[in-house]
């Protein structure tokens, strides 16, 4: 299983679509800092009216996200999910790889173990490169606040701080793959996977509200459950939904892969 789980590693970070995902991800970021930092002069986040909180060394790095979150939901993550599980059953590349005697269920799970491992490295350079921003361009702090956090944090209390919002985010967007997984066996074909994925997330806004908060809000969700003010049963229901997505793609893959391809 861990042979697969690297090869199918390899197999992603060859693609150009992946290097170009992570350019992206660093660039995206730097924009954002000329844009709202040297041409603006932000010098707050405001995550609701009537609370603002001053940007810093320590803080710079869980802010700012939200216009990154939007373009991740709705254009980055369905494409990446979506090239990774359908393009090469598209291409027929993955006949080669089905003649090998490898139970047909590892192949799948290694993929998603390999997707979920790719974009936490991509979500590890969004933090990396904030906190470096942050580092030499913000102002130098020894604590800080946070969002509904009434004492200060210091270094070592803000880096934990920080991991745990981007491991949030993380784990929001991943449910995602569920999603994208079951309906590519459904749709072999990328173009079709990627429309039904931005279909029904648009879909699920409506018959599901709490759905707006999770897609649109994703950044701000974070800084809420740290803070222990946020409705954790709407996140569940979402990941039991995600998880159900998962079990019925496994079963459909394990079942109909060979004729697939």
């Amino acid at each position: 299983m861990k042979e697969l789980i690297w090869a199918e590693c390899e197999r992603i970070l060859n693609k150009k679509s992946t290097k170009i995902l992570f350019m992206i991800t660093i660039v995206f970021q730097i924009f954002v800092f000329l844009i709202y930092q040297k041409r603006w002069h932000v010098d707050n986040y405001v995550l609701k009216k009537g609370l603002e909180i001053s940007l810093n060394s320590l803080n710079y790095s869980v802010t700012q996200l939200t216009d990154f979150n939007a373009v991740l939901i709705f254009i980055i993550l369905p494409l990446y999910f979506t090239e990774c599980l359908s393009l090469e059953i598209d291409t027929g590349a993955y006949k080669m790889i089905l003649l090998r005697p490898i139970k047909k269920w590892k192949l799948l799970v290694a993929k998603w173990i390999a997707l979920a491992s790719i974009y936490a490295a991509i979500l590890c350079c969004v933090y990396l490169t904030k906190t470096l921003i942050g580092y030499i361009f913000m102002p130098r702090v020894e604590s800080t606040n946070y969002f509904i956090i009434n004492s200060k944090l210091g270094l070592f209390d803000s880096t934990i701080y920080n991991i745990k919002y981007y491991l949030i985010i993380l784990v929001i967007h991943l449910s995602l793959l569920g999603i994208t997984s079951f309906i590519s066996v459904i749709v072999k074909k990328p173009i079709l996977t990627f429309l039904g994925s931005i279909a029904f997330m648009i879909a699920a806004l409506y018959l599901f509200k709490p759905m707006i908060d999770i897609f649109f809000k994703t950044a701000t969700i974070g800084h809420y459950i740290l803070a222990g003010s946020y409705n954790l049963n709407n996140i569940y229901t979402f990941f039991l939904f995600s998880l159900c997505c998962l079990g019925a793609s496994l079963f459909i893959w394990n079942k109909r892969i060979g004729k697939m391809v």
